[in-house]
């Protein structure tokens, strides 16, 4: 009886009239303004608290404000039976980015069902119920790669924010897991004599049609997916200027970049009609083989014509924000760290890169369409 007594009196403490209103602080008086928009007394609040209290528990490692969020949180959820599986949650989270370019679904579509295919456990799982610590560890065991395991894990923040917004959770656990370091491997730019060789390869009468694509990814550092996106509308011979825009970007900005001499030779030649694709069909196996042809069979090191760009344009002009605006980067560390390479290129190859490349190109046989 005692004990029932203490709580009793306890709770009727809880009780304010009115008239002593003007004596509380501001939050106490917002907390009652609060619980009587919603028909409720300081009593009614006490009670409902006490509870949920009755089952906390110091080795949950929670406060008792965050124990009871966490209560409430779960119960909204089973009233409204908003669990969702990542597996279904991943199906509609893709639904939403139909309107992304094809490249970039295709890459978070793979990403999240190598994910889930990997791990069937993972993909059953609710999004409510997974820690950070977990999520790691799926990443971990799916992706070796520090490159892929930050490709992944950009992927999963933004099917977790999705998951937010729909209050399929309470938290997004990935921003607390720290991408992997990077370690970039020297990449060494191409020599003039292999260049030229390229462009001969391209020259070549079954493949002359991918010389103006060559050109863009040899003499103005666009990359490839962005010249594969390019038309002919895109170049402007007279300003000097290639235009990325907003769609073919990486970025998602637009940038113009400049047409060097080399290139301008080339692009000249092969002006077409404004709406046609500068990169011809079967751009990818033409390509291959031009490089093959060239001596590269088997030894391509991806992004190696924008490093060669880059490295030579820096060697030439000396000019860090120039180049920037050209490559389209944010900022100039990653230039620095990761493209420039100047080691064993003289002033007066860097001079004949740009100027003198492809001056050999007959151009006799050019295709009309």
């Amino acid at each position: 009886m005692k004990n029932n007594s203490t709580k009793t009196n306890g709770l009727r403490n809880f009780y304010v009239d009115i008239r002593i209103l003007n004596t509380m602080d501001k939050n106490t008086q917002s907390a009652l303004t609060l619980l009587n928009e919603r028909g409720l007394t300081l009593l009614d609040a006490a009670r409902l608290i006490r509870n949920v209290l009755d089952s906390f528990s110091e080795e949950s490692g929670l406060t008792p404000v965050q124990f009871c969020a966490k209560v409430i949180s779960t119960g909204l959820r089973h009233i409204r039976n908003d669990e969702m599986s990542i597996k279904n949650g991943f199906m509609l989270y893709l639904e939403t980015k139909k309107n992304l370019r094809p490249e970039s679904l295709r890459d978070i579509r793979y990403l999240g069902s190598r994910l889930i295919k990997s791990n069937p456990k993972f993909g059953e799982t609710y999004f409510s119920e997974l820690k950070p610590a977990l999520c790691e560890q799926y990443l971990s065991s799916t992706f070796k790669t520090p490159s892929q395991f930050n490709k992944a894990r950009t992927m999963l923040y933004g099917l977790f924010e999705f998951a937010l917004k729909r209050e399929w959770c309470d938290k997004n656990p990935i921003k607390l897991i720290e991408k992997q370091k990077v370690i970039e491997k020297e990449i060494i730019p191409l020599s003039n004599a292999q260049t030229e060789s390229l462009l001969k390869s391209a020259e070549n009468a079954k493949k002359r049609d991918c010389l103006p694509a060559v050109g863009l990814l040899l003499f103005a550092g666009i990359r490839p997916r962005e010249v594969r996106r390019l038309k002919w509308k895109d170049i402007d011979l007279e300003e000097g200027f290639i235009t990325v825009r907003s769609q073919c970007s990486k970025t998602g900005g637009v940038r113009h970049v400049e047409i060097m001499p080399a290139l301008k030779r080339i692009l000249a030649k092969y002006k077409r009609e404004d709406k046609s694709a500068i990169c011809p069909p079967d751009w990818n196996r033409k390509w291959k083989n031009i490089r093959e042809e060239s001596g590269f069979k088997g030894t391509w090191v991806q992004d190696v014509l924008r490093h060669t760009y880059a490295s030579y344009f820096a060697k030439r002009y000396r000019d860090l924000p120039r180049l920037q605006l050209n490559m389209g980067h944010r900022d100039l560390s990653l230039l620095r760290s990761r493209y420039v390479n100047m080691v064993g290129i003289k002033k007066s190859d860097a001079k004949a890169f740009f100027e003198s490349l492809g001056r050999d190109i007959t151009f006799k046989t050019l295709p009309l369409n």
